[in-house]
């Protein structure tokens, strides 16, 4: 039975909001819950770092991919749903890495797992849309932002902490338990919203977002953000270690603290809240080149603030970015969603590798100058929002409400 068919004319409030964050912070320690331990899963499994990096690599592409499956289904059957499902079905290929004996076993749950994440991520925001109050949507977007942050930084160290006294399978088995604590939360706490408007057929669908300007605008100015933003991440630990600063692999471990930064997302969703995204949308990439320019001077402590300053803007304009989407389209929100996250993360994908090569071939002023161009296109773009039209989508007047 869909959603829509068990609707009730009500509201959610705190339970829901829990259920949001828990589940968020769980399916978001998943992508890079192998990202500490890659050396254990490569001696284990007799592989180098190439291959076991491809531990990380599979999972975004699944996301990709799923992105069109679970947004579009959404549209069609309802976002708890989707998002109840999805949880408890994420456990089943997160429990069986116990099992695994070779790399190849590895990588296919490893994308199932990617396939099976936007039920979440993709249509959570929608999910608030259509379920809180306008008066909330800011505040609960930006809690869920953070919840995020806060699941990409368990994901890194759980499984690090946990490694030496478990090995690595189960340490990464165990992430199935906050899996089905996260199933049953939805199912207890999360109640059904309002149904979306009636589904496009998803090719219609596509059609629509595709001729949406401010919805593709959107999209590639948080995903060219994402790509410096990743990329200058990838190689930091390479300029960090090397004669200018001379740290340690544990030093430099204890350096990716900075990413918890990003948990201060909330205040920027709340201020986009009450002036409008597109009007502070700008703000972010500048913040980002600040942190840029602070993290590229020979100094230890400004290199910190400088790339805590840059995970701030990130996570801001990640949460601004999800907040403004489902103000761009009043119609299959869910599939919006997905063509927003997949070009987010394609763009995002290429920033390690861009700015790896930029590195191995002008060291650390070569990445910095490439991240430095793609926060100036995200600057760019994030202009041209402002100035766009209104799609066909949403009225004049509501094309983007402020909500205060």
């Amino acid at each position: 039975m869909s959603d829509a068919a068990t609707t009730t004319p009500l509201r959610a409030g705190v339970g829901a909001i829990v259920a949001l964050s828990v589940a968020a912070a769980t399916m978001f320690a998943i992508p890079y819950s192998t990202q500490a331990i890659v050396p254990e899963v490569g001696r284990d499994l007799g592989v180098g770092p190439a291959v076991t990096g491809l531990t990380i690599t599979v999972v975004v592409i699944g996301i990709a991919v799923g992105a069109w499956l679970m947004g579009p289904l959404s549209d069609r059957i309802g976002r708890r749903s989707v998002m109840l499902w999805s949880c408890a079905l994420l456990a089943v290929p997160t429990v069986l890495i116990i099992f695994v004996q070779g790399i190849v076993e590895l990588l296919v749950l490893r994308s199932l797992q990617g396939l099976l994440l936007p039920g979440l991520l993709t249509v959570a925001t929608a999910y608030v849309y259509e379920a809180f109050p306008a008066h909330r949507i800011p505040t609960v977007v930006g809690i869920y932002t953070s919840a995020l942050v806060l699941g990409g930084f368990l994901g890194r160290t759980i499984p690090a902490l946990l490694v030496s006294e478990i090995g690595w399978r189960t340490s990464l088995a165990v992430l199935a338990i906050p899996m089905l604590l996260s199933a049953v939360l939805i199912r207890v706490l999360l109640p059904v919203a309002p149904p979306p408007p009636k589904a496009r057929s998803p090719l219609r669908a596509v059609r629509a977002h595709i001729r949406n300007t401010p919805l593709l605008l959107n999209a590639f100015a948080a995903g060219c953000t994402f790509f410096a933003f990743v990329g200058l991440y990838s190689v930091i630990a390479y300029r960090l270690e090397s004669s200018v600063f001379g740290l340690s692999h544990r030093q430099v471990g204890a350096f990716y603290i900075v990413w918890l930064v990003g948990a201060l997302a909330p205040f920027a969703v709340r201020w986009a809240g009450r002036l409008g995204p597109r009007t502070v949308l700008p703000v972010f990439p500048l913040i980002g080149v600040l942190g840029l320019a602070l993290g590229s001077l020979p100094n230890l402590i400004a290199v910190i603030v400088g790339l805590a300053i840059l995970a701030g803007g990130l996570f801001s304009m990640v949460g601004v970015a999800q907040l403004l989407v489902p103000q761009l389209t009043l119609r299959d929100r869910g599939s919006a969603m997905s063509l927003h996250l997949t070009i987010y993360y394609l763009l995002g994908s290429l920033g390690p590798f861009m700015l790896g090569a930029a590195w191995s071939t002008a060291g650390w002023t070569g990445a910095a100058l490439l991240a430095l161009l793609a926060l100036v296109a995200a600057f760019v773009l994030t202009l041209l929002l402002r100035r766009s039209a209104p799609t066909s989508d949403v009225p004049p007047a509501e094309a983007e409400p402020v909500l205060s």
